[in-house]
Formats: structure tokens, sequence, C-alpha cells
């Protein structure tokens, strides 16, 4: 053979074994079990898990982050599926489910931001009965000179607290009411959802199951608000809105409540009215008609500071 032969002799048999080289290495790359990261000094991110679907078979892998302890990631839409997340958080932090409110997917499909406080319940639930809690809540950010604060009574910031027979979180729309109220008009932080419940407590403002109306009235003159019970009147209403002044009312059963609950009426626009309610971050954040609300209504209270 002579040296041109040679020559295409040995490129072919080194190119083949190239060849041989780079299969394996693909073929150990992509054999399940193994990170496509092994050997090159990263690790795969904890929790990432690769799902293959029918789609894809057709598209290739794909990459889904999933974190266990993120349990807002859950669809929270149907009753089921606020039942799957109670269930599924129970499992992992060894809770028993009957532990649970027995309507806790309901309230969690009612409102979403309901989610923490109803997770959280049978391990909290009795933790935040010290007579300090409300010296060490500090409410600052949530409040502001123009517009009247959102507090809601399932903040896990006291949610817990007892109640009225329950938790400020199931019972205390009352004291989260009217603490929206003393702390834009008195402009006292420490008047939080905690200390008023204290105070309704202590004042004997309190119902087996909620808040008397009397805390609206001689518990909220007590404070040094000035209060005018009225009518639901509309035009009325828009009037004491026009000057700065809050509507309280009281709120059968409804759109807000199966029982009672209190809102705040804090403005109008040609949209609707805008409200406050300390059992709903989504009823809050919509405008409503008078002619929605006003049935509902079993109780007005004009509050201002004279």
């Amino acid at each position: 053979m002579g040296s041109n032969g040679k020559i295409r002799l040995y490129i072919a048999g080194l190119t083949a074994l190239i060849l041989v080289i780079v299969t394996v290495s693909v073929l150990m790359v992509l054999s399940p079990g193994r990170s496509v990261n092994e050997g090159s000094g990263m690790s795969e991110p904890s929790g990432t898990v690769v799902i293959e679907s029918a789609e894809s078979q057709a598209e290739g892998m794909t990459e889904q982050t999933v974190r266990p302890d993120d349990y807002s990631s859950y669809p929270l839409t149907t009753v089921a599926e606020c039942q799957a997340v109670i269930e599924a958080y129970a499992a992992d932090h060894g809770i028993d489910p009957f532990a649970y409110p027995v309507d806790a997917a309901n309230l969690i499909c009612s409102d979403p931001g309901m989610l923490d406080f109803v997770l959280q319940y049978p391990e909290l639930i009795g933790t935040q009965d010290a007579p300090d809690l409300p010296g060490q809540i500090d409410v600052s950010s949530d409040v502001s000179p123009l517009t009247v604060p959102k507090y809601y009574q399932y903040d896990t910031r006291w949610g817990y607290k007892s109640y009225a027979g329950s938790v400020m979180g199931l019972t205390g729309g009352g004291p989260t009411a009217l603490s929206m109220v003393a702390t834009y008009l008195l402009g006292d932080n420490g008047m939080n959802p905690a200390w008023m419940a204290g105070y309704a407590e202590n004042n004997g403002y309190i119902t087996e199951d909620g808040t008397s109306w009397m805390l609206m009235n001689d518990g909220a003159i007590g404070l040094g608000i000035d209060v005018t019970p009225i009518t639901a009147d509309q035009d009325r209403i828009n009037r004491n809105l026009d000057v700065g002044n809050i509507i309280v009312c009281h709120m059968g059963p409804g759109t807000f409540t199966n029982t009672d609950q209190y809102i705040l009426i804090t403005g109008y626009s040609e949209e609707g009215y805008e409200i406050r309610d300390p059992g709903s971050a989504v009823r809050t954040s919509q405008l409503w008609t008078f002619e929605s609300i006003a049935p509902q209504m079993t109780g007005c209270w004009v509050m201002r500071i004279l």
C-alpha cells in the first residue's frame, strides 16, 4: 500500500474513533436519572422537576420549577382546589385536617388572601393572646393621611387573637373596621385591630359571636370620634363623603356575609362606591353601586372629627 493509501486509512480510523467518543458522551449526558449539569460544577436547582407530557414528546422536555412550600402557587378557584391545598399543607406539616375550621376551603375560595391565615390556623390559634401583642404590631406602613387604611381581620399579625368566642380572623370584623376609622381620623397607629379588639372586649361591646352595634356608637365616641347614626340615604351618604367623613355600615346576610359584617364606605365616583371590607381584600378592591349594597345595610354611622 502506498503512502497516500496509508494516510487515507489513518484518517478514516481517526474519524471513526471521534464519532464513537462523541456518541458515548451524548448518551451519558442524556441517560435517565442523570442531570444535564453533572460534571460541570453546576447543581440542579432544588425543587426542579422535568415533566414529560404528550406535548413534550413532540416538542422536547420542558422544565418547571416547583417549590413545595409555596402554597400560593396552587389553583384556588373551586372548593375542591382549596381543599386540596389545605390537605397538602396539613400533610407536609403533620397537621390533622380536621383541626381546620369547617368552612376553611370556602374561606380561601371567597378570598385567596385568607390562604396564609387558614393554612396556619391549627398551628397559631391561641398564640396571639398575650396582653402586650397590640404594642408589638406596627401598622405605620398601612397608614396614610390621604386615604383610609385597609386592614383585614384575617391578617396574620392579629388574626389568631381570641375574640368573641372565636378568633379575630373569623369574628373580628367590628374592631378591624373601627380600627381603620380610628387610625385614620385620630392619627393614632397604636389603635390597631388587636388593640381595638381588646378595647371592645374590655368595654362589653362584644356578643357571643361578634361585635355589638354599641362599639360603633358609644365605643367610637369614647375614642374621641364624633358619631351620627343615619339611614341608608344615598344623598346624605354622598354629602358626608364629599366633606371627608367616613360611613360605617352594618351589613346583614347577602354579598358580604352569611351573618353580619361591618364595612366602611370611604368615597364614590361615577363608577361606584369605594369600600373597606375587613373580611375581604377581593370585595375591597371592587367598586359597588349604591343599589347593590343599600338593601343589605341594617345600620349606618357617620364618623368624623369635629
